[in-house]
């Protein structure tokens, strides 16, 4: 009988050891923190596309985004106002050529999550970059920009973490689509005026970008 006992104590000795594990492992990968990722998926410029039958230079841009929540545990709030900033870089100049930009109304993602953010952004500068003429591209690349603020889903947490991200895209000049598969992505970066895009209206918001 006493050998019965000292048994099932050993096992609650056990058991007690293993949650306390088990929490500290969990509680650590709640408070451990990562800042979502953004991707350049896929980027088309049709005015450059050598094979296409275009009367007039088209001044739209495809480009498809994805913004992932890296955290396993922790969801994310994006927190209004967010913007994205697409400009041209001329080769060995330091004035960029801006084309457009297209804000989105924060939201909530979970942990794990990914959200798709795509569609045809119309520009406004996309001729003088190719001098009006189609397939004129000058060497230099495209540029994406990212200004938003997030909050992590934590009790008692309410700090909000500025991201100012950025990636210069490169595009085949014949066929328009960016160079390689592997998406491309957003890394820190300070040169984008961010205040400009704190005064940017709600107009510029566009429906054609969706999840």
């Amino acid at each position: 009988m006493a050998d019965s006992i000292e048994i099932d104590s050993g096992n609650t000795w056990c058991n007690l050891i293993l949650t306390i594990i088990i929490f500290f492992i969990f509680f650590s990968i709640y408070k451990t923190r990562v800042l979502p990722s953004i991707h350049v998926e896929e980027f088309y410029v049709p005015a450059l596309n050598s094979t296409g039958n275009f009367t007039t230079i088209n001044n739209t841009i495809y480009i498809n985004l994805k913004l992932k929540n890296r955290n396993p545990v922790t969801g994310l709030y994006y927190v209004d106002p967010l913007y994205f900033n697409l400009s041209f870089i001329p080769k060995e100049q330091k004035t960029s050529i801006h084309l457009a930009e297209f804000g989105l109304h924060g939201f909530y993602q979970g942990n794990g999550k990914a959200k798709r953010v795509k569609g045809l952004l119309m520009t406004h500068g996309l001729p003088s970059v190719l001098n009006g003429t189609q397939g004129a591209l000058p060497a230099g690349a495209f540029r994406v920009d990212f200004f938003g603020k997030v909050r992590y889903k934590l009790i008692g947490y309410h700090k909000r973490h500025l991201m100012l991200l950025a990636a210069n895209v490169e595009v085949d000049d014949k066929t328009g689509v960016k160079v390689g598969e592997k998406a491309i992505r957003l890394v820190n970066s300070g040169a984008w005026d961010h205040k400009r895009a704190i005064l940017l209206p709600v107009s510029m918001l566009l429906g054609a970008f969706f999840m």
